[in-house]
């Protein structure tokens, strides 16, 4: 039995809510941009920690890159200067590995002013079969006001209530409806904080 802490969503059905809502959106996308050889995709997800952002990230980029070694997976406070530098005087270098390259940031809300306009510039010129997909929580306005109009943007919100509920009770019916209930009302739609409860229960009700 996989545990609570140790779920992982495998494809983008797997994902619950407006993220699973988002899901279906890219997936028709997805097949889109593989069948345009000229196709560029430069995407954002926002919203507040824990609603799905990180899991929408990676599974795009994986149905896009399509080999591990496609992408680059950074913290946003590791894009400075440097590195944007370095991916412009890459970009133009064919794929080595999968279909596409793609580069991956999370929390760009944390990229240091300095690397935001060299990185805008990025975004400009970016190649064919190249992706840069962002996360962001919800402090968009330290992110300069161009990006948005660089980058789709996909606003994020937490499953409800009964959405969380539904969630745990299917992947682990040990827990009884009423525990579900009280993480799901508990977690305010952060689905990391009702996995990471769920797993206490889980351990109470086997112990039990």
């Amino acid at each position: 039995m996989i545990t609570p802490t140790q779920f992982k969503p495998a494809i983008l059905a797997d994902l619950i809510g407006p993220a699973a809502a988002v899901g279906r959106i890219l997936e028709s996308k997805i097949l889109r941009l593989r069948a345009d050889p000229g196709a560029t995709l430069k995407a954002m997800f926002y919203g507040a920690p824990g609603v799905g952002k990180t899991e929408l990230a990676r599974l795009l980029a994986a149905a896009l890159g399509n080999h591990p070694f496609a992408i680059e997976e950074v913290s946003g406070l590791r894009v400075n200067v440097e590195l944007v530098k370095d991916w412009m005087s890459t970009a133009g270098v064919g794929a080595l590995f999968g279909d596409w390259q793609v580069k991956v940031v999370h929390e760009m809300d944390r990229i240091p002013t300095a690397a935001q306009d060299l990185l805008l510039h990025y975004l400009d010129t970016l190649p064919p079969r190249r992706a840069f997909i962002g996360t962001s929580n919800l402090q968009m306005d330290l992110l300069q006001e161009r990006f948005q109009t660089r980058m789709q943007t996909w606003k994020v919100e937490g499953p409800s209530t009964e959405e969380i509920i539904a969630f745990i009770t299917d992947r682990w019916p040990i827990i009884p409806r009423q525990i579900a209930a009280q993480i799901a009302v508990g977690c305010g739609g952060n689905v990391r904080a009702a996995l990471l409860d769920t797993e206490s229960q889980l351990d109470v009700q086997l112990a039990a």
